[in-house]
C-alpha cells in the first residue's frame, strides 16, 4: 500500500467519523428540544396558574392538573440536567469539526502530491481524536450503515464533502 493509498483511506475514514459525529450532534440536539420545550411549557403553565389561583379558589380538578404538570416539569427538568444532551451535542459537533479539519489536510496533501513525511503527524492527530472524542451511539452507526448500503458501489470509498445531516434520508 502506497502513502497515497494510506492517505486516501484515512481521508475516507475521517469523513465517516465526521459524518457520524455530526449525526450524533443533531440527534442529541433534538433530544434536548424534546425535553426542553415541554419543560418550559409546563413550568409556564404552572407558574401562571399559581399566580392566578392567588386571587380565587380554583376547582379541585384544576388543582390536580396543575399539580401533575408541576411534577412533570420537575421530572423533565431533572432528566434534562442528568442526561445533558446539549453538552453531548456540542462535544459531537466539535469532534465532527476536528475530523473534517484532518480530512481537509489529507485532501490538500493528496492534491499537492508532496512529501509524505507528515502522514505520521496526521496519524497521531487521528489517534488523539479517536481517543478523545465521544463514542458515536450505536443507533447512529446503524443508521449510517443503512445509508451507506444505499450508496452505489462506485461512490463508496470516494472522498466527498460532508453534508449536514437533516434526517431526510431516514427510512
Amino acid at each position: 500500500m502506497t502513502e497515497r493509498d494510506v492517505a486516501t483511506d484515512w481521508a475516507d475514514r475521517v469523513l465517516t467519523s465526521a459524518h457520524g459525529h455530526y449525526r450524533a450532534a443533531v440527534r442529541y440536539a433534538r433530544l434536548q428540544s424534546w425535553l426542553g420545550i415541554p419543560t418550559v411549557l409546563f413550568t409556564t403553565i404552572v407558574g401562571t396558574s399559581v399566580f392566578a389561583s392567588l386571587q380565587s379558589r380554583p376547582d379541585p380538578w384544576w388543582q390536580i392538573i396543575v399539580g401533575l404538570l408541576s411534577i412533570a416539569a420537575a421530572v423533565l427538568s431533572a432528566l434534562q440536567a442528568f442526561l445533558n444532551y446539549s453538552e453531548k451535542a456540542e462535544k459531537h459537533r466539535v469532534a465532527g469539526a476536528c475530523y473534517n479539519s484532518v480530512r481537509r489536510e489529507l485532501q490538500q496533501l493528496l492534491a499537492q502530491d508532496r512529501e509524505w513525511k507528515c502522514l505520521s503527524d496526521i496519524r497521531r492527530r487521528i489517534d488523539d481524536l479517536a481517543r478523545d472524542s465521544p463514542h458515536i451511539p450505536e443507533s447512529v452507526l446503524s443508521e449510517m450503515r443503512r445509508h451507506t448500503a444505499r450508496i452505489a458501489p462506485s461512490q463508496q470509498g470516494e472522498c466527498h464533502a460532508v453534508q449536514p445531516y437533516t434526517g431526510a434520508d431516514r427510512e
